[in-house]
């Protein structure tokens, strides 16, 4: 198992130690799909002088980039594609392997139109951008979001049951642990649905602290996981108070819940 944090990667290159494998970017701040190539090569060429790869990115779509069209709501498909594509192009210059589709108030649903509707678009898109994702080397996770952030796709099934009607294209499913928990979504829909997954986001679910501040346990979800045959990589998305105070605990913790989650019994 690979563990690593979502920062950005100036605050990044600060610390003293590096106890994690990869860095997780953003696709907005880092990636800029709608800045020009230069800008992105001046953040590139910094970003390179870590010492650890960044290997995924999320914070896919600003929110006023809307995806779901109604007759009410229009949407910007020749903008959408230059920005997916840009995206994909820099991802793959800059090592990154994996993109991260939260993007809660972009695939929003307008109160006046069908969710089912809503989310047959949102699967039509990212079935298109999954199969530009392969030219590229690079995977699409879908996050499901939880129900305070956006309206659709918000538990690990919803996200799940719609990956696998697009599999074909390459879509994967990523589960965030501090949506579950915030969901009240059951640890064992990781293993329903574990051999979707490519990706896992974790954070204490009071303040969305990094591990080690209030206590919480992951390994319900690790054992989930493990069972599931998930070895791939675990991210903490947290908002961070102290990176350098607070980064090697949050990873020590991660690494001894993952190791003796296999105790648990079921």
């Amino acid at each position: 198992m690979r563990f690593g944090i979502c920062a950005r990667f100036q605050h990044v290159a600060a610390l003293q130690a590096y106890p994690f494998d990869y860095l997780e970017e953003a696709v907005q701040r880092f990636l800029v799909p709608e800045q020009p190539e230069e800008d992105f090569e001046d953040l590139l060429r910094e970003a390179r002088r870590l010492p650890v790869p960044i290997e995924a990115a999320n914070s896919l779509l600003p929110a006023r980039l809307a995806l779901v069209e109604t007759p009410t709501q229009s949407i910007d498909r020749p903008r959408i594609q230059r920005y997916m594509q840009t995206t994909l192009q820099r991802a793959e210059q800059a090592g990154i392997r994996l993109l991260v589709f939260g993007s809660g108030g972009a695939r929003h649903c307008p109160p006046d139109y069908a969710l089912k509707d809503a989310v047959q678009q949102i699967g039509e898109h990212l079935a298109t951008w999954s199969e530009w994702a392969k030219q590229h080397g690079i995977e699409i996770v879908l996050e499901p979001l939880q129900y305070a952030e956006t309206n659709t796709l918000n538990t690990v099934a919803e996200g799940g049951e719609l990956v696998a009607s697009i599999e074909h294209s390459g879509a994967r499913l990523l589960a965030d642990t501090y949506h579950m928990a915030a969901n009240k979504e059951d640890p064992e829909s990781l293993f329903t649905w574990g051999s979707l997954l490519s990706h896992v986001h974790v954070a204490e679910l009071e303040d969305r602290a990094a591990p080690g501040h209030h206590g919480d346990d992951f390994r319900p979800y690790f054992s989930a996981l493990q069972r599931a045959g998930y070895d791939q990589r675990i991210s903490i998305e947290c908002k961070w108070q102290d990176l350098s105070q607070e980064v090697p605990t949050a990873i020590a913790i991660l690494r001894e819940h993952w190791a003796t989650s296999t105790t648990l019994s079921h």
